[in-house]
């Protein structure tokens, strides 16, 4: 195992498990974030990461402080003032190199450092097998110090565990999700669905297989499968709006009831025209769900009728707007196995988009749900069966009859809810924000917390953490952190990361684009890695800026070229036609 390159350094002063400091060779070349070693006190080689460094002048440090006084000293002195040049490095340690079967490991190191042991940069090679990939890894960039060593996570522990990618805009989140989409779908073949509010991957194209494993689905509505209360909050009629809310849903349970074989647009036109009939003949009757029966609406003043020709016009408002998305289809059967599903939001507005998004996890969340129970009873049935420790009966037959009826009606809707399924929300503080109860919040934090055991993965990205509901965000076990420059930001992440540390996230703030400071379950060690290009291995994706001042140019031009016509024109004393 070689762990050592050149030594670089000396260790001086006080020190403990968790860090030390150290003299380094004048002709050294250190950089914030360097990989060292050192040995312990019982021999052991200890792996840590520089997280400062400090150049002082012994000549010069005491008690010089002025101009003056500093330039007597460099007259005085002359040549020798550098030979008392010292560059002092502070180190945090990461813990004991130890060799377990095949695997490099760090293990947490129990004892400090003596002063005067030497200090080596880590050899390449060490790193890499501590980053080391196998069957089940995904490569996702490179050390941001060692662009030769290969930075991998561990699929497993990113989907079952879950894992979040945060960032101001425009520091590459959307190309770090593409980057993980190409590898999770084209090396593991996995199955993912993106919720993409944006648009940021309708153009998605892998890089070795292009849009093959790519599956565009537009976000379309499905009001059949919802409750009254869900269709108000979707027409955005307000909670205070008790009357038209109370009509709305006496209409449209009702609706549902006598138009069973009706779905989409055509069930929203059935509403609006119950809703018209009651206002007109200012009476009528309504399906009960509870008494399993109709009920005669209260008598309905010239007052009430007003209410209820506001809410149609509001029903007519939303079929103009959004009548295009309202379908009977089922967007869940639209998901294919082995493939990045995108969900297309984009002709939605937040508030629909929060419907829509809680319903469709929802579905996709209590299919899984029920698919791996009865896989699961069923394994267990037949494991029983096969040692003796059952008797089959006529009971029990029907039992595993069930349960396979349950497993060939999911896998008859969509096979892809026949396996696990990572689900990666971009723009996740717009359906799941700090402070507020809806459907997408509730189904998103359910699964947050018992989605492994459903194979069912979550990825959370946002560029405001801070708005992000803090449950959710905390569940997250792996967090790839690019650049985050808001103080609250900033304390908000740290407060919902236990892998995290405080020198790591000052760290943050000073990143660049496509670098990113990534802790957690899924990766060795924390690392600074700078993100692959996406687009520079072969993919591409939306979401980069408009091109604002190319626009404004391009517009500018246009006029140029049109002002030295019409002046040509002038001169001919022809008339230039606008």
């Amino acid at each position: 195992m070689q762990v050592k390159d050149e030594q670089v350094g000396i260790v001086r002063g006080e020190a403990s498990v968790s860090t030390y400091q150290f003299s380094a060779h004048p002709d050294s070349k250190l950089k914030f974030g360097e990989f060292v070693a050192a040995k312990n006190r019982e021999g052991e080689w200890v792996i840590g990461n520089i997280r400062r460094l400090e150049n002082i002048n012994w000549l010069l440090s005491e008690g010089k402080s002025t101009y003056y006084s500093l330039e007597l000293d460099l007259n005085e002195y002359g040549e020798s003032i550098e030979a008392n040049e010292a560059l002092i490095a502070t180190v945090r340690v990461l813990g004991r190199i130890v060799k377990n079967g095949s695997r490099i490991e760090v293990a947490p190191n129990r004892v400090p450092i003596p002063n005067g042991r030497e200090v080596y940069k880590v050899n390449d090679e060490l790193l890499k097998e501590i980053y080391n990939g196998g069957p089940g890894y995904i490569e996702i960039g490179t050390l941001l110090l060692r662009e030769g060593v290969p930075i991998y996570l561990n699929a497993d522990e990113l989907v079952s565990r879950h894992f979040a990618v945060l960032a101001v805009t425009g520091a590459g989140k959307s190309n770090a999700i593409a980057v993980m989409l190409g590898e999770i779908v084209e090396r593991l073949r996995g199955t993912v669905i993106v919720l993409d509010p944006h648009g940021d991957y309708v153009k998605l194209s892998l890089p070795n297989t292009g849009r093959e494993y790519v599956k565009i689905i537009e976000a379309k509505i499905k009001p059949e499968e919802m409750d009254g209360e869900e269709l108000a909050d979707l027409m955005e009629v307000q909670k205070n709006a008790a009357i038209q809310r109370n009509f709305l849903l006496k209409a449209w349970e009702t609706v549902k009831h006598e138009n069973p074989q009706l779905g989409g647009r055509e069930l929203i036109e059935e509403l609006r025209l119950k809703l018209e009939k009651w206002a007109r003949d200012r009476e009528g009757s309504y399906w009960d769900e509870y008494i399993q029966g109709y009920r005669e609406l209260e008598k309905i003043d010239s007052n009430t009728v007003s209410t209820i020709t506001r809410l149609t016009m509001r029903i007519s408002r939303f079929l103009r707007n959004y009548g295009h998305v309202l379908t009977s289809e089922d967007i869940v059967s639209q998901i294919e196995p082995g493939k990045v599903n995108v969900i297309d939001l984009g002709p939605l507005d937040e508030g629909q988009m929060k419907v829509v998004v809680g319903k469709l996890v929802q579905k996709v969340f209590e299919a899984r749900v029920d698919y791996e129970k009865a896989r699961k009873k069923l394994e267990r049935i037949k494991d029983e069966l096969k040692r003796g420790r059952v008797v089959k009966t006529s009971t029990l037959e029907g039992e595993v009859k069930e349960l396979e009826k349950t497993m060939k009606d999911i896998e008859g809707k969509s096979s892809a809810l026949a396996e696990p399924i990572l689900l990666i929300v971009e723009e996740a503080h717009i359906f799941a924000p700090q402070g507020e109860k809806n459907d997408a919040v509730r189904i998103l934090g359910r699964i947050a917390r018992e989605g492994r055991k459903f194979g069912v993965g979550l990825g959370v990205v946002s560029q405001r953490p801070n708005k992000l509901n803090e449950d959710i965000l905390s569940q997250t076990n792996t967090k790839i952190i690019l650049r985050i420059v808001n103080p609250r930001d900033q304390e908000y992440v740290l407060k919902a990361s236990e892998q995290l540390s405080e020198d790591l996230l000052r760290d943050i703030a000073s990143l660049g684009k496509g670098e990113a400071v990534i802790v957690g379950q899924a990766i060795s060690l924390p690392a600074l890695v700078k993100i692959y290009n996406f687009k520079a291995r072969g993919g591409e994706y939306g979401g980069e800026d408009i091109g604002v001042v190319n626009r404004w140019l391009k517009r500018a031009e246009s006029e140029r070229k049109e002002r030295e016509i019409r002046e040509e024109y002038e001169e001919e004393g022809i008339d230039f036609d606008y």
